[in-house]
């Protein structure tokens, strides 16, 4: 598995991080992935680690945590997610410009690739990360072709991009039926690619309305 490394071989920092996790959680004793970088805007990197684990015979559970650096170098518990979306192969996780995007990997070899990826941003106001954004992906290597939607939760804009070869079209439409902007606490990883959008743009490069029968 990608991005994948049991918890007794992480790093110094990570050490710290598992140290600042509430001992109800401690059962989740198993990193499936891990980023670390300025998620707040003070300047001091903080972490996010997605933690897999089963508490006694319950089921296997995944959480999402985020955890803000302070300057002593320790941690501290921002955000903890609800269950989380449990792909088929991995995740990975990145950090950049106060965002957190976690990808989820449900397919993946030299031919074919099957994901999405979720942005999370830290509100001041909120003082937690809040869901703003979400890309789902399907390519195909072998054919240079992909399907991609990418959904705005913070402008309600939804585009839809299909390329065939050197053909590529691109749709744009609204956001309908979705969750709007959610945040990371408590925030439950569950039929995500079922987001609904104005517009379809079908493997014809045909774009059909939500509503409106096709021709």
């Amino acid at each position: 598995m990608g991005n994948v490394h049991a918890a007794d071989e992480s790093t110094s920092a990570e050490r710290k991080a598992r140290l600042a996790i509430p001992p109800e959680f401690r059962y989740l004793d198993f990193v499936l992935a891990a980023a670390e970088g300025d998620l707040n805007g003070d300047g001091v990197p903080d972490r996010a680690m997605l933690l897999m684990g089963r508490k006694g015979e319950g089921p296997q559970e995944e959480r999402l945590f985020v955890l803000t650096g302070k300057a002593d170098g320790g941690y501290q518990v921002l955000s903890v997610s609800g269950e989380f979306c449990h792909p088929s192969k991995f995740y990975n996780l990145d950090i950049k410009n106060n965002s957190l995007f976690v990808q989820a990997v449900y397919y993946a070899d030299a031919a074919r690739f099957s994901g999405f990826t979720l942005q999370f941003r830290y509100n001041p106001k909120t003082k937690d990360l809040e869901h703003i954004g979400e890309q789902q992906d399907d390519e195909d290597y072998s054919s240079n072709s992909y399907h991609r939607v990418s959904l705005n939760y913070l402008t309600n804009a939804a585009i839809h991009s299909r390329r065939a070869g050197k053909k590529y079209k691109e749709a744009r439409g609204r956001i309908v039926d979705g969750p709007g902007v959610l945040p990371l606490n408590g925030f439950v990883c569950e039929g995500y690619g079922m987001t609904g959008s104005s517009v379809y743009l079908d493997e014809n490069f045909k774009v059909h309305q939500k509503g409106v029968t096709p021709p």
